[in-house]
């Protein structure tokens, strides 16, 4: 485990924010409502596990570095299709961001870990 300094923790929150943010800045001049959200929130969550909860992150860098990558890749993937198909049943606002929200920080929490646990 890589526990780094509390002030680079900070300062890896205040850019994951950054980078999330702008992420979903991007995506919401094309899509509309749950997608942007789905994406930044996709971005932040293994960038702020890192700032949070340092003991969940691999040691080894290159491990920690592919871990985010997959991990918010799966977020925005499955967050997206989340998103797409509460837009398609029509269940309204609330249900649609609640939905996108859970099934998003599920993928990416869990999604990195999966998916390179099966990877050697």
């Amino acid at each position: 485990m890589n526990t780094p300094a509390r002030h680079v923790r900070a300062a890896v929150f205040v850019l994951g924010a950054l980078l999330a943010g702008a992420l979903a800045a991007v995506v919401s001049t094309v899509a509309p409502a749950p997608f942007p959200f789905a994406v930044g929130f996709a971005v932040a969550v293994p960038v702020m596990d890192v700032a949070l909860n340092p003991e969940t992150v691999p040691a080894e860098r290159d491990r920690a570095i592919a871990h985010g990558i997959v991990a918010g890749l799966a977020g925005i993937v499955v967050g997206c299709a989340v998103g797409a198909l509460t837009l398609a049943l029509a269940l309204g606002e609330y249900a649609t961001i609640g939905l996108t929200a859970a099934a998003t920080f599920l993928a990416a929490e869990y999604g990195g870990r999966v998916v390179l646990g099966r990877v050697p």
